[in-house]
């Protein structure tokens, strides 16, 4: 459970920038790639897409599912059959969900790295993160970060498409070694979203 719950707060968490910076990574180019970012994640209130998840630890396997955020401090993923897995922040909690075995987990948002893309408002000014990577490739930006006080959680990259800016794909290198990647298709970016979707209904006795 814990390594599922780490790679999903992982992957919704965002970096810190400026003074947060490796200082040999200061450049006005770089700068400029995290300001690009910086306005694109802000201008999200609301997003749906599928989502395909690879983890170098599952062989050939890939999983799929759906993805919706509306910010503040609402979030939920789900995984496609036979993945028995969903994620929910309901506006207070962030809520795993093994249907298998019918456990629940809830954590308060504010606890988590998810806190910081949920919450209204964007900024990479976040002194909880240190921004180790800025690096321009072919037609997207990558950008790498780990959290200053657990770097323990993992290694985590994101990856935006340039023309147009777009929020792609996450990649997590935890402890181990062990690789996830998460990419999104079929986004829709603030467009409306039913509110019962990030309402938990927990599993009956």
């Amino acid at each position: 459970m814990k390594k599922y719950l780490f790679i999903i707060l992982l992957m919704l968490c965002v970096t810190s920038v400026q003074a947060d910076v490796l200082p040999e990574l200061q450049t006005a180019e770089n700068k400029a790639i995290l300001t690009k970012v910086e306005k694109l994640l802000d201008g999200i209130t609301t997003m749906k897409s599928r989502f395909s998840e690879f983890s170098s630890k599952d062989g050939d396997y890939m999983k799929h599912g759906d993805f919706y955020l509306a910010r503040p401090n609402r979030m939920r993923l789900v995984y496609d059959a036979p993945t028995q897995l969903e994620f929910i922040a309901d506006g207070q909690y962030f809520i795993y969900h093994d249907k298998d075995f019918d456990q629940v987990s809830y954590l308060e948002i504010n606890q988590t790295p998810a806190a910081i893309l949920l919450k209204p408002g964007f900024s990479f000014e976040d002194p909880e993160f240190l921004v180790t990577n800025v690096q321009e490739d072919l037609d997207e930006y990558r950008i790498t970060a780990i959290k200053k006080d657990e770097p323990e959680l993992g290694e985590l990259t994101l990856i935006v498409s340039q023309d147009p800016v777009e929020l792609k794909q996450w990649e997590l290198v935890d402890m181990k070694g062990i690789k996830s990647t998460v990419g999104l298709y079929e986004i829709e970016e603030n467009i409306p979203i039913k509110a019962d979707l990030f309402v938990f209904v927990p599993p009956k006795d």
